[in-house]
């Protein structure tokens, strides 16, 4: 018998984002995944700061987060 202390299952799934990060100024944008992103891919988006080269630099996933018990004192 295993016994795994402190590791409970998250039940809902994590949230996964893809960063995008100029190539000339170092603008970074942070945008909901969608299928086909990878990293060093070269996006057909241009930066809203210069018109620079956009490209794929992390994708990651977060956990949304844990709802709090209200507690009411009496």
């Amino acid at each position: 018998m295993w016994l795994f202390f402190g590791r409970k299952k998250k039940k809902e799934a994590p949230i996964i984002y893809t960063v995008e990060t100029c190539q000339d100024c170092g603008e970074k944008n942070r945008r909901i995944f969608e299928s086909n992103d990878y990293i060093y891919k070269k996006t057909t988006t241009t930066c809203k700061k210069c018109t620079g080269i956009v490209m794929i630099s992390a994708v990651y996933g977060e956990y949304p987060p844990e709802k709090q018990k209200t507690v009411i004192a009496v």
